[in-house]
Parts: C-alpha cells; sequence; structure tokens
C-alpha cells in the first residue's frame, strides 16, 4: 500500500512539473509536457487503463497493471505516455520470472517494471520524431520512477532504449486515449537492465 501511494504521489508531482515547463506547458519529448497536437481525435472516455484492458495485443500487460494495482493510475486523468510492451514482450521473459513478477511478494518489483513504461505528458510519436531531430539522432524521455529512456529512429521504426542499452521498437504508435497515448512496444525494458 505504501508503493501505491509512493507510486501515485509520484506521478502527480511528475504531471504538475510537466505542465509548468517551457512555455505553456508544452516542451515535447525532451521536457516529457502535454503535447500532440496533430494526435488523432481522443477517444471519447476511453482511459488508457480500458484500452489496454480492451487490446488483444496487450492482455498480459495489462494483467501486469492489475496486479501491480495500477489499474486506477491507468484509468486516471493523467496525461500518460505509456510505451506498453505486447504479449510477445512479456512471452519472451522466463516463465518463473514472470511468475514471481506476479506474485504478491513480487508486486514492489512489478510496480517498477510497469513505471519504467510510463513517462507523464502526452507524447506522440510525431513529437518524438522532433526532438530526435532537435537531439541530433536521439531525446530522452523521463519516467515516472525518474529514470530517463533513450529514442531514436532505426529506419522507419522508433526505438526505445534503457540505460543497460536493450531495446524495444515501437510497433504500433499513437493510440490516443481520454488521458494520454500508447506506444505499442516489442520489448520489456527493464530499470537498471536487470533481467
Amino acid at each position: 500500500m505504501r508503493m501505491k501511494s509512493l507510486l501515485a504521489a509520484s506521478i502527480l508531482l511528475a504531471a504538475a512539473a510537466c505542465q509548468d515547463g517551457g512555455e505553456g506547458g508544452n516542451n515535447g519529448a525532451d521536457g516529457n509536457a502535454a503535447a500532440g497536437g496533430n494526435a488523432q481525435q481522443a477517444q471519447a472516455g476511453r482511459s488508457i487503463g480500458d484500452a489496454a484492458a480492451q487490446s488483444a495485443d496487450l492482455a498480459q500487460f495489462s494483467q501486469a497493471v492489475q496486479a501491480a494495482g495500477l489499474a486506477d493510475t491507468l484509468r486516471s486523468s493523467g496525461p500518460y505516455t505509456v510505451f506498453a510492451p505486447v504479449n510477445a514482450a512479456f512471452e519472451a521473459v522466463p516463465a518463473e520470472t514472470r511468475t514471481r513478477l506476479m506474485a504478491a511478494e513480487g508486486r514492489e518489483r512489478l510496480t517498477e517494471l510497469l513505471t519504467f513504461h510510463i513517462v507523464p505528458g502526452v507524447i506522440t510519436a510525431e513529437d518524438l520524431d522532433a526532438a530526435i531531430r532537435r537531439g541530433q539522432g536521439r531525446a530522452t524521455v523521463t519516467t515516472v520512477s525518474g529514470a530517463n529512456l533513450t529514442v531514436s529512429r532505426e529506419g522507419n521504426a522508433l526505438v526505445v532504449a534503457d540505460p543497460s542499452g536493450s531495446r524495444a521498437r515501437v510497433v504500433q504508435a499513437d493510440r490516443i486515449q481520454s488521458n494520454g497515448v500508447i506506444h505499442h512496444v516489442d520489448a520489456l525494458l527493464m530499470p537498471g537492465g536487470r533481467r
């Protein structure tokens, strides 16, 4: 319960900081601010949490969100950008590791892992591309856990890397929801690069 309270507080603080940053609070990926002026129309009333729960491709991500006690967070006002690992990303993790993470005693580690995929603010693929151009090939976004992810382009694909260099490709971008945006990724990113 303490971890959930700390997480909620850190998300609220991060979101507030993003909304205060830069002119008008819109710094794109570099400042994790709410952005996406050219994004698709948000799906009325459907939150990131609801969209993930209804997506066959994100079934295991949604189960993990439930097990970590983060479902209400991803249904709150946000806004958030979520790099959501698809089912195959979870299946690439050894079964015993998945079992440990989903158990009650693994909840803190699971929460740490999931919050490593959540960035405050709305950052679309267009915003990421603009930040990558400004950064001469790379952009950094800060997750709600306080860690940095690096985003770059490899051909037509957006690639997100964790601090150890493990990478995930964005396989579906810009699923705009009422409280943010979901980008589907093909691998789990790990805090500290731990697998």
